[in-house]
C-alpha cells in the first residue's frame, strides 16, 4: 500500500531552515547507502542537536560530519543540485523521528533531452555518487587495510572516472577570431592549481555546479570533453588533473589516466 506523503512534503516546504549534514573530507552531503532498500541517501535534520547525536556514531568511525544550514529561498536549488550526484533519497529527522521521501516526490528531475545535444549540460550523476563514496572511505585516518570496502568503491570509480565526459575550464585569449578559431589556432589559457605539496595540478569538472564554484567571476567558458581527450589538454607543468577541487578534490596524476585508459580499452573505445 502506497504511503501518502503530502503532509511530509508540505511540512518541508514550509520550513524556515534546515541542517544537512556533510562530510568534512568531500565538502559535499554526506551520502549513505542505505543496507535494506539500497537508495542513495541524504539526512537533513531540524535543528544541531538532532545532527550531533546522528554524528556521534560516525565519529567513531573516524568521518568528519559538520552540519550545513540552508534557509528556505534556498531548498530548491539544493535539492535540484542532488540530481547531479545521484542521490535518490532524503532523509529528514525531526524531534518525533525520521522519514523519507524519494526526491522525485519532492522535485521534478530536470528534463534536457529537448535542448540540441550541443545545449544539454554535463552532469556525472554516478561519476559523482561514486567520488563521493570513495572519498569518505578513503580520507579516514585509519590505515587502509582497515578500509575494507575501499577495494570495490575504486574499481566503481574507475569505471566511471573512464565513462564520464568532464567540463574543462579555458579562459580565450583577447582577439577577432571566435573561439572556434581561437581553439584551433590555442589562443587561450588553461587554468592551474596547486596543493599543499605545491603540485601543479588542472581543474576540471563533472557538471555545472561545481564548475560555477570554481568560476565565481565569470572568466573561464566551459569546454565538454571526454576522459580518453583529456591528455591532449595537459600543460607541460601539470601533474596531472584535480577533479571538483570544491567538492571531493579527486587527484588524477598523468599516470593514473593512462593507467585507466590500458585498463579499460573497451570503455574508451566505445566513446570514439
Amino acid at each position: 500500500m502506497a504511503v501518502d506523503k503530502r503532509f511530509l512534503i508540505k511540512s518541508v516546504q514550509k520550513k524556515n531552515e534546515m541542517i544537512v549534514a556533510y562530510c568534512a573530507y568531500t565538502n559535499m552531503p554526506f551520502v549513505i547507502c542505505d543496507p535494506e532498500s539500497y537508495n542513495d541517501q541524504v539526512w537533513i535534520f531540524d535543528n544541531e542537536p538532532l545532527l550531533q547525536e546522528f554524528a556521534k556514531e560516525y565519529t567513531q568511525k573516524k568521518i568528519l560530519l559538520k552540519g550545513i544550514k540552508y534557509e528556505n529561498k534556498n531548498f530548491l536549488g539544493f535539492f535540484s543540485m542532488l540530481y547531479q550526484i545521484g542521490v535518490n533519497e532524503l532523509v529528514f529527522v525531526t524531534e518525533g523521528g525520521k522519514e523519507s521521501l524519494e526526491l522525485e516526490e519532492l522535485v521534478k528531475k530536470p528534463d534536457f533531452s529537448k535542448l540540441p545535444k550541443e545545449k544539454q549540460p554535463v552532469t556525472n550523476p554516478q561519476l559523482q555518487l561514486t567520488g563521493l563514496y570513495f572519498m569518505q572511505e578513503a580520507s579516514r585516518p585509519i590505515p587502509n587495510e582497515e578500509k575494507t570496502a575501499l577495494k570495490d568503491l575504486e574499481e566503481e570509480l574507475a569505471v566511471n572516472l573512464v565513462k564520464a565526459k568532464y567540463i574543462v575550464p579555458i579562459e580565450m585569449l583577447e582577439g577577432a577570431e571566435n573561439d572556434l578559431e581561437k581553439l584551433k589556432n590555442k589562443k587561450y589559457r588553461l587554468p592551474i592549481l596547486k596543493n599543499k605539496q605545491e603540485d601543479v595540478l588542472q581543474p576540471v569538472f563533472t557538471d555545472p555546479t561545481e564548475f560555477a564554484k570554481f568560476n565565481r567571476e565569470n572568466k573561464f567558458k566551459a569546454l565538454a570533453m571526454p576522459f580518453d581527450q583529456l591528455s591532449k589538454l595537459a600543460v607541460k607543468e601539470a601533474k596531472g588533473f584535480i577533479l571538483n577541487p570544491g567538492g571531493f578534490h579527486l587527484v588524477m596524476p598523468k599516470a593514473l589516466l593512462d593507467g585507466l585508459a590500458k585498463r579499460f580499452p573497451d570503455l574508451v573505445n566505445a566513446k570514439q
